[in-house]
């Protein structure tokens, strides 16, 4: 396990980290990038150290980053260091020299707006690797960044587990947020379960559950956006669910990919979708399309399977559909409709409907 430190500078953009957290919870992985200092005019010291660090950094042979304006320290798991990349990066990066990008998958918060909280217990725990080797130095330093550092006291800030676990999600979350979130974990899901959810429909269920338990005893409170949240937590695991199908059977027969379907006026075919997201109507089509379903039958050959994606996912598209199409178009959603979306969706009293997706697609992978 390596380790280096870099300073981040709040001067090109105030919400630094929140930028990467936002493309990371939306792709999955994003790079950031050492922006080399317009007033150094020397080559790094160590450069040679620092590239056999880069050219080993894999999902295997972790690579731990440090991120830190001391006010407030990150640490991010760095599964490739390049040059250059095509990741998606925050927009601030196109007018900087940046001199390397670290890709990472996953990001900690160490510590938030505590200085002497740093200063004290995190970087008092660095040696300096290639500074004599000494404890790491806020004031009177001579460093170039990046910096390599070991630890006195080794800590790997990624053990977990579970294998899809990300820390990302816990970050920026109230109490409450934490809260509701084992909740969902210890009464609904499970944290295996909860974990292979896409982050951005984990906050969703999040957010509804707690907006939901807010108002459950206003008899006047428009549940409209509760069932949205619910709503859209569905229609990104459907698609996670369905993507897996569509790349499965496009894989038997590639002739597959070029079935046709139309989203907003705009023409697409097949395999489209395996980059982005249509919507419920798009699904309901694609899985009544007479080669689609020829190719499911023949080459899924489990019953199971197929016979959730036939008559179960329908079922899910127009549950979901006509109480979301209400609330998006201004009719106002009461507390009884909201708990029945509620109950079907995470499962209270009946199989939820984003478990039964989780618990389907293993039959694809």
């Amino acid at each position: 396990m390596n380790n280096i430190i870099t300073l981040y500078n709040p001067y090109y953009q105030e919400n630094v980290i929140e930028q990467h957290l936002k493309i990371l919870k939306d792709e999955g992985l994003v790079a950031f990038g050492k922006v080399r200092s317009k007033l150094r005019d020397y080559e790094h010291p160590h450069q040679e150290i620092l590239d056999d660090v880069y050219a080993s950094a894999s999902k295997e042979n972790l690579l731990q980053l440090f991120l830190t304006d001391y006010s407030s320290i990150y640490v991010a798991n760095v599964i490739e260091v390049f040059p250059s990349t095509d990741a998606t990066v925050p927009a601030y990066y196109s007018d900087l020299e940046v001199e390397n990008w670290f890709i990472f998958d996953d990001l900690r918060l160490i510590v938030h707006k505590d200085f002497e909280l740093i200063r004290d217990k995190v970087l008092t725990n660095f040696l300096a690797t290639n500074f004599n080797n000494k404890t790491y130095a806020i004031y009177g330093n001579q460093y170039v960044y990046p910096m390599q550092v070991t630890m006195k006291d080794r800590i790997n800030y990624f053990e977990k587990s579970e294998e899809d676990f990300r820390y990302y999600t816990n970050i920026f979350k109230s109490e409450e947020e934490l809260q509701t979130k084992q909740n969902l974990i210890d009464f609904n899901f499970g944290e295996k379960r909860f974990y292979n959810f896409a982050p951005n429909s984990q906050d969703n269920l999040i957010a509804a559950e707690i907006e939901y338990m807010q108002n459950r005893d206003n008899p006047l409170y428009d549940f409209s956006s509760v069932v949205i949240k619910y709503s859209k937590a569905v229609e990104l695991e459907l698609y996670r669910f369905l993507r897996s199908i569509f790349k499965f059977i496009i894989e038997q027969d590639d002739s597959l990919g070029n079935i046709p379907y139309s989203l907003n006026g705009r023409d697409y075919v097949l395999s489209n979708l395996l980059k982005n997201k249509a919507n419920y109507g798009t699904y309901g089509f694609l899985l009544r399309t007479f080669e689609i379903k020829t190719a499911i039958n023949k080459y899924l050959k489990s019953r199971t399977i197929t016979h959730f994606i036939f008559s179960d996912i329908p079922y899910y598209i127009k549950t979901i559909q006509g109480v979301r199409n209400e609330s998006v178009h201004g009719d106002m959603t009461n507390l009884d409709d909201c708990s029945e979306i509620r109950d079907s969706v995470i499962g209270i009293g009946k199989s939820g409907m984003i478990a039964e997706l989780d618990r389907h697609i293993k039959y694809i992978k």
